[in-house]
């Protein structure tokens, strides 16, 4: 039976301690293809940024943008902005605020902003940063992702005009889609797919929405409880082999 692999990438495939893929899980993706099954990533990541660690590894297809981004076998479906109205509300609030941001618009790892305090703030240099003091959100016609200097426990100072956030780093903000399933469903329907022949993978809240009841889910061993319970089966650390032993247990790979 053809099966549809799924796998998140940060906590997942990559080590936390060491940010890299571990060799027990290059090989068990390796082992995945050769026996004819459909394997892709389903990340949270801007959509040049995941297929870059897709094609790293022998992978051609991608969920990316938590959903809003989709490649299959190397061609570019859909890459969908946040819904831009949420967004120009959202920063405009941020304007009256003291939180400072900044906000990717292209698919390139950049982020913009009009001024450095994002960046003297929180560090941040995972992407790009581009300071233009007469930056206008208000002109971009797409918006991927915003990133914001707000510490875990002043969220409640923010309104969110319907915008799902994750924790990019304790004192980011990372606005950007958590529905991934919603990529994974347009593979099912193009490949005609069942529901019992998907397996996903994560280990984060961002992972809560493709962790359905009619798929088979695995959740790392470093994985968020929350995520634990609703897991199909609950595997070992990413870098105690998790994610290959969990592949073995079930006779995926050999």
């Amino acid at each position: 039976m053809k099966r549809y692999f799924f796998f998140d990438i940060d906590g997942t495939l990559t080590s936390p301690l060491t940010a890299c893929v571990p060799e027990d899980t290059k090989e068990a993706i390796r082992q995945l293809q050769a026996k004819g099954n459909f394997v892709a990533l389903a990340t949270g990541r801007l959509q040049c940024d995941a297929y870059h660690i897709a094609q790293q590894l022998g992978i051609r297809s991608v969920v990316s943008d938590g959903g809003n981004g989709l490649t299959i076998d190397g061609q570019l479906i859909y890459h969908r902005s946040l819904p831009l109205d949420a967004c120009y509300a959202f920063l405009d609030d941020l304007d009256d605020s003291q939180y400072p941001w900044a906000i990717t618009i292209d698919n390139k790892m950049e982020k913009h902003s009009r001024d450095s305090r994002y960046m003297d703030r929180t560090g941040d240099s995972y992407y790009r940063n581009i300071i233009q003091a007469d930056f206008d959100y208000r002109t971009s016609s797409q918006i991927f992702k915003m990133f914001i200097d707000c510490p875990k426990e002043e969220e409640g100072q923010i309104e969110f005009h319907g915008l799902r956030h994750v924790r990019f780093k304790r004192d980011i903000l990372l606005i950007e889609p958590t529905a991934k399933e919603n990529g994974i469903f347009e593979i099912l329907k193009r490949e005609q797919a069942s529901d019992d022949s998907v397996v996903v993978f994560g280990d984060g809240m961002n992972d809560c929405s493709m962790f359905r009841p009619e798929w088979f889910s695995v959740a790392m061993g470093n994985a968020n409880p929350l995520l634990k319970a609703k897991a199909s089966y609950v595997t070992d650390d990413v870098d105690k082999n998790g994610l290959s032993n969990a592949l073995r247990r079930f006779g995926w790979i050999d």
